[in-house]
């Protein structure tokens, strides 16, 4: 199954026509406030059906936080799963979003941060899209959910003919409980999932360029 985003994503964010290929159940959303109370009551099954449900009003807490800094950036589609089976339903969600160079400036510093202090690397042999991985950042003054972990995945795709200035950004949320509520083994494949399907990117029309520079490639 193949996502491609819309005219008014180009025109409001700059980010031209691109393709995804998401697997069977994963569907693209543009970002609502009715998508996200969808969202919070998937994580609350979720954990509901971890028998964890003392971790449900504390989650809720998080995400009206997270909603808020998302409506303050360029978040402008969700890919999410829906209409599967509760034991088939994955902890995992993906962002697109659009990242512009501060005062005109290119992301190459940025991107070059990210490989010294990030640990990224580049996830295809052509080097177009850059990976790392980190935990969920919260908004600012945010506590810390006792019980819930998670793992964050970052890819940057530089947009094409724009000298690395404008960038699509992809972010990709595991929302982990401690303890043995879902196995290692678990979190691994959906990073993988992830990674399957960031790497099934292209533009619509677009040659694909570098991330980095090519001094620096």
């Amino acid at each position: 199954m193949g996502a491609m985003n819309d005219l008014g994503v180009e025109l409001r964010f700059g980010i031209p026509a691109f393709r995804l290929a998401l697997p069977p159940g994963w569907v693209r959303h543009v970002p609502t406030n009715a998508a996200q109370d969808d969202d919070v009551k998937r994580a609350s099954a979720i954990f509901k059906h971890a028998n964890r449900p003392d971790l449900d009003a504390e989650f809720r807490t998080l995400m009206a936080q997270t909603t808020q800094a998302m409506a303050r950036t360029k978040v402008f589609e969700i890919y999410r799963q829906e209409q599967v089976e509760m034991d088939d339903l994955l902890p995992m969600s993906i962002t697109a979003s659009a990242l512009s160079g501060t005062d005109g400036e290119n992301l190459d510093g940025w991107v070059a941060d990210a490989f010294r202090t990030k640990g990224a690397e580049f996830l295809d042999d052509a080097r177009h899209i850059v990976r790392w991985s980190s935990e969920p950042a919260r908004p600012s003054g945010a506590r810390r959910i006792e019980g819930v972990g998670g793992r964050t995945l970052t890819y940057l795709i530089p947009v094409p003919g724009t000298q690395r200035r404008k960038a699509l950004v992809f972010t990709t949320t595991i929302v982990i409980p401690d303890g043995e509520v879902l196995p290692t083994e678990l979190v691994d494949a959906m990073e993988l999932l992830s990674d399957a399907m960031i790497s099934t990117f292209t533009w619509e029309q677009l040659a694909e360029e570098p991330a980095v520079a090519e001094a620096d490639a």
